[in-house]
């Protein structure tokens, strides 16, 4: 019970940041500048509270886990998931599986996307 909560509370402080990046006008432009940076940056926080989860005490490392990388990395940008999977296969040495996930992940993912905005008319 513990570890969902602090999933949830980690998913709602990064859901309510990446909402408050995405409103902020950097440049006018077609290119979404915010969700780019916000997909970039979860990356990058991913890889810090990982790293970091592994030289502290392992109850730390599951809460930090449990709410820094699933929770607020998951709330602020579900990309961070797809690039440490993505990262967690290759260390795995699971190249042609990694190569399978990011095809299939990214090509799936748009066309169900589209799938959803269209199957209501």
């Amino acid at each position: 019970m513990k570890d969902l909560l602090f999933v949830g509370l980690g998913g709602m402080i990064g859901s309510l940041i990446r909402f408050s990046i995405s409103k902020i006008n950097f440049i006018n432009s077609a290119f979404p500048i915010n969700i780019f940076l916000i997909n970039i940056l979860g990356c990058f926080l991913a890889g810090l509270f990982f790293k970091y989860s592994l030289s502290v005490d392992r109850n730390i490392s599951i809460t930090i886990n449990h709410f820094l990388i699933i929770g607020f990395c998951g709330g602020f940008t579900t990309f961070s998931a797809y690039s440490f999977d993505s990262l967690n296969l290759l260390s795995e040495g699971k190249f042609i599986l990694q190569a399978i996930y990011l095809i299939l992940s990214s090509t799936i993912g748009i066309l169900f996307c589209y799938l959803g905005m269209n199957i209501i008319k």
